[in-house]
């Protein structure tokens, strides 16, 4: 019998900070009680510079305003930890055309000086996606987001960033009127590095001003309404939005900004089923990005078809602190039985850890059974109580303390009285039956690994695997494994022998037969036992269910390649 799992494992080289990065749609091997991974990503800084100043506005009959030109004082965010920045930056912007109707579309032409940030990694053909806040005053108040198209773009070393220039389209309030004056207040660089998205946000700090300004005037069309839930919403789950008045047949896309209208970003929506009708009424939904990536925080969603948009509050929850609750779906039986644990109020998209507890409070980790919670924060999964002293079931979130939920659970023994006696004869046959195996899991995660931090060592635990002997007979087995070596998508390479284990096998109630665990050894294409049965002359047979893991560990060398690597484990049963 043969049996593979699928180890993946992500290498990054991230200027020697710290970060975390979570593979998506790809198999990992999760350790046996997760935790906080090690962190990795090749990230660096792309930084925008914000602009203020005084734009000298043409009359309001022109078709397009001259660009405005100022320098001011910006302060950086980097991402990953990395610090912050602070200096000055010039910034262009040429807005058009100078007259709008209120709910008008204007264009803005957006251009920038070097960023006071540099990257410490020189990165080629890098996914970037520039935007721009507009603080409105005079006709209109609020603040507009100028978001460009993303391009790709060579960043070098140690030296001032500086975008090329970009063009991006926003709409005027619908019920602005007169001039609108317009000053930057920040900027937001989003850089798509080896499937992580980063953010460098600059925020203005001084010589902010206005920078141009575009004359509201006329009758606009009707405004669109945007109705959004008033309850908190979790990450990473659909958001209904509704309402009327938009452009029948248009194509609506959602965004989140922040309370006020600014630092409006797409994607915190990771998809939508939006549409708009012939009546011009809006139905559908949007689904939030993840926790990591929408913080719990108050929003506005907005909506905007090309020609109208609109906002709504919207405010992200995606636990209410101190509201965890565990279930049992009974709590008492007999050893053997098989209850269901459930919970809820839990962060979404996280490793549960469940265990039974003794009268002391010590866990019994044969016990241990491990789920990921949903988008909705709830989970379900079957506990196994396997032993008389199990007195309690207890439930944490990622290995956090603070997460620690607790229920009692009352081991019975079967009972009976009096009454009388008769006899009866029974009968029964019995049929050998085969040697099998089942897993727990056919996946491993080793984490995330920073080259030149650490000792680049990384634990995790094997899947449990049952080994179940029902021929009745004296013959034995051996459980053994064999490992390639990892690889990665552009060539790199770790050997197999990167990887150590120590082998752990116990025999289950009942079974006979005592099993011998394998020694500690460097994985490789030769056999390693991970549990074997010797044949047993005191015995008539041997058999039984006998459970059978190994704690891994995982050396990364000092000068592999940066990226995501796999390989495959094959365990063996003969």
């Amino acid at each position: 019998m043969i049996s593979q799992f699928s180890l993946d494992f992500s290498a990054r080289d991230l200027l020697n900070v710290r970060n975390q990065w979570a593979m998506e749609g790809c198999l990992v091997i999760r350790r046996r009680r997760p935790g906080v991974t090690g962190l990795l990503a090749a990230c660096f800084v792309l930084s925008l510079g914000c602009a203020g100043a005084t734009a000298q506005a043409a009359p309001p009959d022109a078709r397009q305003q001259a660009a405005g030109t100022v320098t001011p004082t910006v302060h950086c965010v980097l991402p990953a930890g990395q610090g912050e920045a602070t200096g000055p930056q010039e910034m262009t912007v040429e807005l058009s055309p100078a007259v709008v109707a209120p709910g008008g579309k204007v264009h803005a032409k957006v251009t920038l000086g070097p960023s006071p940030a540099t990257s410490a990694l020189a990165l080629d053909d890098v996914p970037t996606i520039p935007s721009l806040d507009l603080a409105m005053s005079g006709g209109a108040t609020g603040t507009v987001t100028v978001r460009g198209a993303e391009f790709t773009m060579d960043v070098p070393a140690g030296k001032p960033i500086e975008l090329p220039p970009y063009e991006g389209d926003f709409l005027v309030p619908t019920g602005a009127s007169g001039e609108i004056s317009f000053a930057p207040v920040r900027t937001l660089t989003q850089t798509k590095v080896l499937g992580s998205v980063f953010e460098t946000p600059c925020d203005v700090v001084g010589g902010g001003g206005s920078i141009g300004t575009v004359t509201a005037q006329g009758t606009g069309s009707e405004p669109a309404t945007l109705t959004a839930p008033a309850d908190p919403v979790r990450p990473n789950t659909p958001v209904a939005l509704g309402g009327s008045g938009w452009t029948p047949g248009g194509a609506p896309v959602p965004s989140l900004c922040a309370t006020g209208g600014g630092g409006c970003d797409p994607l915190k929506f990771k998809s939508h089923t939006l549409t708009i009708d012939s009546y011009g009424t809006l139905h559908g939904t949007a689904t939030l990005a993840e926790a990591g990536a929408v913080p719990d925080g108050a929003y506005e969603v907005k909506v905007n078809d090309g020609t109208k948009e609109a906002t709504a509050p919207l405010t992200v929850k995606a636990v209410a602190a101190g509201d965890r609750e565990i279930s049992l779906s009974r709590s008492s039986g007999p050893v053997g039985s098989v209850i269901t644990v459930s919970g809820k109020n839990y962060n979404p998209d996280r490793w549960i850890n469940v265990i039974g507890l003794d009268a002391a409070g010590t866990g019994l980790d044969d016990s241990a059974v491990y789920v990921k919670s949903g988008p909705d924060g709830t989970f379900a999964v079957e506990f196994t109580v396997i032993s008389d002293a199990v007195v309690a079931v207890q439930v944490d979130e990622g290995n956090d303390p603070a997460t620690v939920r607790t229920t009692p659970f009352t081991v019975t023994t079967d009972g009976g009285g009096g009454g009388g006696t008769a006899d009866q004869k029974l009968n029964t046959s019995v049929r050998a039956g085969t040697l099998s195996m089942v897993q727990d899991g056919d996946t491993v995660d080793f984490g995330t690994t920073v080259l030149g931090t650490g000792s680049g060592v990384q634990r995790s635990r094997l899947n449990r695997v049952e080994v179940e002997d029902a021929r009745g007979v004296n013959s034995g087995w051996s459980l053994t494994a064999t490992l390639t070596g990892f690889t990665s998508a552009d060539g790199g390479t770790i050997p197999a022998d990167a990887v150590r284990w120590t082998p752990m096998c116990t025999a289950q109630n009942g079974s006979v037969g005592v099993p011998v665990a394998g020694s500690p050894v460097a994985l490789g294409s030769q056999a390693a036992s991970l549990c074997r049965m010797n044949p047993d002359g005191s015995r008539p047979f041997t058999g039984g269910r006998f459970d059978a893991d190994a704690d891994l560990v995982l050396t990364v060398p000092g000068f592999t390649r940066p990226g995501d690597y796999s390989a495959t484990l094959t365990l063996t049963l003969l």
